[in-house]
């Protein structure tokens, strides 16, 4: 049988809803300052890494914590 291919999104998806759970909305923050010392190291694995977490946090925090109808920019 073989393996499926691995989706990201569910892994990033896991990190997002653990990094939400345990500091809140400071989680954007956080995964900010992941992509600022991933970039200022040079670690570009490391980078994609967390801009999947982020695009995740993302995704979860308009859905839950934007109210319906509001315009983002």
């Amino acid at each position: 049988m073989p393996y499926a291919e691995f989706d990201t999104d569910i892994y990033f998806g896991i990190v997002a809803d653990n990094l939400l759970k345990t500091h809140g909305q400071k989680a954007l923050y956080l995964a900010d300052e992941a992509l600022k010392k991933m970039r200022a190291i040079g670690d570009d694995e490391g980078f994609d890494l967390w801009q999947g977490v982020q695009t995740q946090l993302m995704n979860r925090y308009t859905q839950y914590y934007i109210p319906a109808g509001t315009t983002l920019h």
